[in-house]
């Protein structure tokens, strides 16, 4: 009974060292005084990770999406855009642009930091 007390917490303590911590920090800056009203969760985001727009836009918003993970986890793009997509609709933005990243990395902590100017279409295409 005692020994098997004993692995279950061993269990959960590797459990618990291989799990790691995150850390996700999004944030918004507004952009102008031009304050748009929410898009609808699950409205579609239109992403130009490397190219823009060919209709006109207006910028609303700076985005910034923070991570860090301990345990030698990396992180990847695929895990900020959700973060990326959620903070343009509470913008009213229409589309991601000017998309950055930078990797980076202290001791067994992985930073991954993304950054994207949110856009509203003001035109026809």
């Amino acid at each position: 009974m005692r020994s098997s007390k004993l692995i279950i917490r061993g269990a959960i303590s590797l459990t618990v060292f291989l799990g790691g911590c995150m850390t996700v920090q999004p944030t918004a800056f507004p952009v102008g005084n031009k304050h748009l009203a929410a898009k609808p969760a699950g409205t579609p985001i239109q992403l130009f990770k490397d190219t823009k727009p060919t209709r006109p836009f207006e910028v609303v918003a700076k985005l910034n999406v923070h991570i860090e993970k301990t345990f030698f986890m990396p992180s990847a793009f695929d895990e900020a855009l959700p973060k990326l997509e959620e903070l343009a609709r509470q913008q009213g933005a229409d589309a991601l642009i000017d998309v950055g990243e930078k990797k980076s990395r202290l001791n067994e902590t992985f930073i991954y930091n993304v950054t994207a100017t949110a856009v509203v279409f003001t035109g026809s295409p």
